[in-house]
């Protein structure tokens, strides 16, 4: 019942709709209890007098209360579906802020078509929850009771009769939720593993298509597929054959009572009239019984959904702002990795006591063989991960210190792995400073070497480069993240090896633009092509997550150590490809 409560407590802040729907939903349940009574009257007091002008009379008040029903009803329904569907845009709204707060180890280990039909599929669920759910429950109570006050009043004896069936579908309603709520939690975990499935797929269509794995990819698509139906039809299975049974209840009920109503008015202990207003009161007190557990229905899918949902949102981020974190205004740029070890979560340590400083303005760059712990060093940088022992430092302050987003707003990063968004070439430089006015925009794409081929497309700066930056090529994608790192303007600039994907003489442009950007800016460079770093003010030679040996290019050289051993490799690798 947890979940029903924190269900109802995220619908509480909606009370004013709520309630106005209450007082509708009160006013249509009064509504509908008078029509019984007015055919009751024509019978009783029509046919049997014969006074025909109050049969108009009774059949005006009824075509009344027929029209304000319909009316009152229209409002009511109008109030309840906008009410759901505000409830399912701040609820998605907020379950994204959340996402974004979370940290990047929750993203490495959760796939994004899963949190995908977490923000989608199940949150939309809880729309039948909100708009049929609660108020329809309401109005079906206060119809009972309204049902069962009147036949009680009208004949007790029936009355009795009419309760017969309720017991055995209360029982059968404690077994239905016992027996369908798993049902319907598996059934939305299939779901998210279909949306999972189609994400990978979609993402990494191109490695299909080339490798022509179209054909198993379809077959692992329809296994999971197949196991959301299976899980689909269990569920039919069980309300389609547990609803049927109840109504067939409150069917034998209303058999009951006629068939007892008809021997009591042949007895002469109650009148036609209110037997036929009995009939009509059992069957508005069977309708909402019948209607209860359907909502029943609704309700169980909605735990489930709300489970799944309520699970992502009590999901905390490893990374948070200390109580009394420090807001960076400003950064000279003085970086310090003190005793830093670290590993990823249920991983072996990457990094073993690593210690180095950066000065404000200087360039240092990374090198090593891949996994020596390169990229670990820039993610703590960025504080995307917290170090397991030890510090890092930005101006003397312990980055666990310090407001994430006052950090990060000074620190930019260019990833090897290019990221753009399915927008336009603007809008993705714009990313880091929505406000650029276009001179700043053109500086920094000129900076990258990205504004030739920029002006060259067929929009220039309003191109729609696709999903991914699926219309550019590998140089061009880099070279525009480059502008873009550029435009936000960092103190501290990190580059995970942001060149890799270029050819040569993009390469060189870039690198003449970067002598000239990291002027001033501390930068941390992880190179893939040890050529570009020779300038670099210090070099960091990593093996194994440890730092082997720290120097600038001649003095690594000279060494013969780590640092030579690499760049001979790569200049011995260079010659050959050039043969």
């Amino acid at each position: 019942m947890s979940i029903l409560k924190r269900l109802f407590s995220h619908v509480q802040p909606y009370w004013k709709p709520l309630l106005l729907t209450a007082v509708a939903l009160l006013l249509a349940t009064g509504l509908s209890l008078l029509p019984p009574l007015f055919q009751r009257s024509i019978i009783d007091g029509v046919l049997v007098t014969g006074d025909m002008r109050r049969l108009w009379q009774l059949i005006a008040g009824l075509v009344g209360v027929y029209a304000l029903l319909q009316a009152v009803s229209m409002a009511e329904q109008y109030i309840r579906h906008v009410l759901g569907a505000r409830f399912i845009l701040d609820l998605r709204v907020r379950l994204y802020a959340h996402l974004q707060r979370l940290s990047l180890a929750f993203f490495e280990q959760t796939s994004t078509g899963e949190l995908m039909s977490r923000v989608t599929n199940d949150v939309e669920a809880l729309e039948n929850f909100v708009t049929h759910g609660i108020t329809l429950t309401a109005v079906d109570l206060l119809r009972l009771l309204g049902a069962s006050a009147i036949l009680v009043a009208l004949e007790w004896r029936l009355a009795l009769v009419v309760l017969i069936p309720v017991p055995f579908i209360a029982f059968g309603l404690r077994l239905f939720n016992k027996h369908a709520r798993p049902i319907y939690r598996q059934a939305r975990d299939r779901l998210g593993d279909i949306n999972a499935r189609l994400e990978d797929n979609l993402a990494g269509i191109r490695v299909t298509q080339a490798f022509v794995q179209e054909e198993p990819e379809l077959l692992r698509f329809s296994a999971a597929s197949q196991q959301y139906y299976l899980q689909r039809v269990r569920s039919i299975r069980a309300w389609s054959t547990f609803f049927p049974a109840l109504r067939f209840l409150a069917l034998l009920g209303t058999a009951l009572v006629l068939g007892f109503g008809a021997w009591m008015v042949a007895r002469g202990q109650v009148t036609l009239g209110t037997l036929v207003a009995f009939l009509a009161y059992s069957t508005s007190f069977y309708e909402p019984l019948n209607r209860l557990t359907e909502i029943d229905n609704i309700l169980q899918q909605a735990i489930a959904a709300g489970e799944r949902i309520f699970e992502l949102m009590d999901e905390v981020s490893d990374i948070q702002d200390a109580p009394e974190a420090v807001l960076l205004e400003s950064v000279e740029g003085d970086v310090v990795f003190e005793d830093v070890d670290f590993r990823y979560q249920d991983g072996e340590g990457v990094l073993h006591d690593v210690n180095f400083h950066i000065a404000p303005g200087e360039v240092v760059a990374l090198v090593g063989p891949s996994g020596s712990g390169k990229t670990s060093i820039a993610r703590l940088l960025s504080r995307f991960y917290d170090p397991v022992h030890g510090r890092v430092m930005v101006d003397g302050h312990d980055l666990r210190d310090v407001q994430v987003a006052s950090l990060r707003r000074h620190v930019a990063v260019v990833l090897q792995d290019t990221f753009l968004f399915n927008a336009s070439v603007r809008e993705n430089l714009c990313y880091g400073k929505p406000n650029a006015t276009d001179e700043e925009l053109i500086a920094a794409a000129t900076a990258a070497y990205a504004h030739e081929f920029i002006m060259q497309l067929p929009q220039g700066y309003a191109t729609e480069i696709g999903e991914r930056g699926v219309k550019l090529s590998g140089g061009q994608k880099q070279r525009l993240a480059l502008a873009r790192a550029i435009l936000a303007d960092p103190r501290i600039l990190i580059l995970d090896e942001a060149t890799s994907s270029v050819d040569a003489e993009a390469e060189y442009l870039i690198q003449q633009a970067l002598d000239e950007v990291l002027k001033g800016r501390t930068a941390l460079v992880i190179a893939h092509r040890l050529s570009t770093i020779r300038n670099a003010d210090k070099i960091i030679a990593l093996e194994g997550g440890r730092i082997r040996e720290i120097g600038s290019h001649q003095e690594l050289l000279a060494r013969g150590g780590l640092y030579s051993q690499l760049y001979q490799r790569q200049l011995e690798l260079t010659v050959s490809e050039g043969d």
